[in-house]
């Protein structure tokens, strides 16, 4: 045997065990930026009399060893429409496993009990992006200012700091299709206009998920009216530039309506400029 094969036979079953022992690393998921469901939340929270019930042996599951005991014990709690859940699956917030901590979120998105909204929120830092995905759909179907707001303010904005992970950037993308797809208008506008400081990201891999978010906006409820509002409202000229872009690279519908228009009053020449410039790239009118 060669030098060489002897030294690869050394060095094999060391390798082989830095593999198995290596800390795993949740991979970023390969599909597109999508927004995320909204629960139908329970109408009403009863509050259960029996002694021993499901819903007090789910609780007193929720304590098993058996991170799968926990799980499942909180999805059929998420069920229950029952009051005597909420401070058992509030506990189970703090559990050392995501996915626990994930059906958590999830069981009291379901159940709607508002009170839950301020210990969710506790969460909206949480170390693994899995949570914090798993919070905007429930924060987004509690129909009360603070729980959405936290969606947009506290998930989709970045406050200026820098993105470079990609999980990250895939869950504000997330945040912000979510809060367009809401009856409740008030958070669209500013979620959208997040997406200029991404898109000017010095990070390609970031641009790139901000660029998909632009592009899942047109399938959304208010997307495509909020980006009419930008380009006729904002009072930033460069941010009107890039909505007049943005228009016509998406081909919304009635976009040539709404470019025309921009092109011959708006306040700016510059806008009125790169207007005209976007009606270049529709397609031929039929």
């Amino acid at each position: 045997m060669n030098r060489r094969a002897e030294k690869n036979l050394f060095w094999f079953p060391f390798l082989l065990v830095c593999a198995l022992f290596a800390p795993s690393q949740a991979q970023p998921p390969s599909s597109p930026v999508k927004p995320q469901p909204i629960y139908e939340q329970c109408p009403a929270l009863t509050a259960g009399k029996t002694i021993d019930d499901a819903v007090t042996r789910a609780i007193a599951s929720l304590k098993s060893k058996d991170a799968k005991t926990r799980t499942r014990a909180a999805q059929q709690l998420s069920q229950a429409c029952d009051r005597r859940a909420v401070d058992p699956l509030i506990e189970l917030l703090n559990d050392e496993d995501p996915l626990i901590r994930i059906a958590a979120v999830e069981a009291l998105g379901k159940l709607g009990d508002p009170e839950a909204v301020s210990f969710l929120t506790d969460l909206i830092n949480d170390n693994d992006w899995r949570v914090r995905m798993a919070l905007i759909s429930t924060m987004a179907s509690f129909k009360i200012f603070r729980a959405r707001n936290a969606v947009l303010n506290g998930i989709a904005n970045s406050n200026g700091a820098e993105i470079t992970d990609e999980n990250d950037m895939r869950v504000r993308g997330a945040a912000i299709l979510t809060v367009n797809q809401l009856k409740d208008t008030q958070y669209s506008r500013k979620a959208i206009l997040f997406l200029h400081f991404f898109l000017e990201s010095k990070h390609e891999n970031i641009r790139r998920l901000a660029e998909q978010t632009m592009y899942e906006l047109k399938n959304t409820r208010n997307g495509p009216t909020e980006m009419y509002a930008i380009l006729k409202q904002h009072y930033y000229f460069e941010i009107r530039r890039w909505m007049a872009y943005w228009i016509a690279k998406l081909n919304l519908e009635n976009a040539r309506e709404v470019l025309q228009h921009a092109a011959a009053n708006d306040a700016d020449q510059r806008v009125q400029q790169a207007a005209s410039e976007a009606l270049k790239q529709l397609p031929a009118a039929k």
